[in-house]
């Protein structure tokens, strides 16, 4: 899940942008790497029925701003024999494709930031 945006300002002043961005609509910065041109905020959660949805937004200025959701499905584990306590309840798998309405939710708030502060977007790939 990728989004790409155009800027016309100097690349030093990018990162800088889009970080406020994140921040304005509350993520946590994890990782903010000024000579790579990149930053990585905390693990999200979202709760979706017996799912539980984790991702981070990985933001990267090169060209053009490339921005990543890498998601994880925690799925809760029925079987024929009862633990308690135990983490054989919960499997994560990493999940390549979220549910669209998902995708939606996560990249509309950042898509209208990124809007606001005149960055060009690109289509939405996957």
């Amino acid at each position: 899940m990728v989004q790409s945006f155009h800027y016309d300002i100097p690349k030093s002043a990018v990162l800088e942008k889009c970080r406020n961005i994140l921040i304005k609509l509350d993520y946590e910065i994890d990782i903010y790497a000024t000579e790579s041109n990149m930053l990585i905020t905390r693990p999200i959660q979202l709760r979706r029925a017996l799912r539980r949805y984790d991702y981070i937004v990985y933001l990267q200025v090169n060209d053009r701003i490339q921005v990543h959701v890498a998601a994880e499905r925690s799925i809760f584990k029925r079987g024929s024999q009862s633990t308690f306590g135990g983490d054989n309840q919960i499997e994560k798998q990493a999940e390549s494709t979220m549910p669209i309405r998902l995708q939606k939710k996560i990249y509309k708030p950042i898509h209208r930031g990124m809007i606001k502060n005149n960055f060009r977007p690109n289509k939405i790939s996957k």
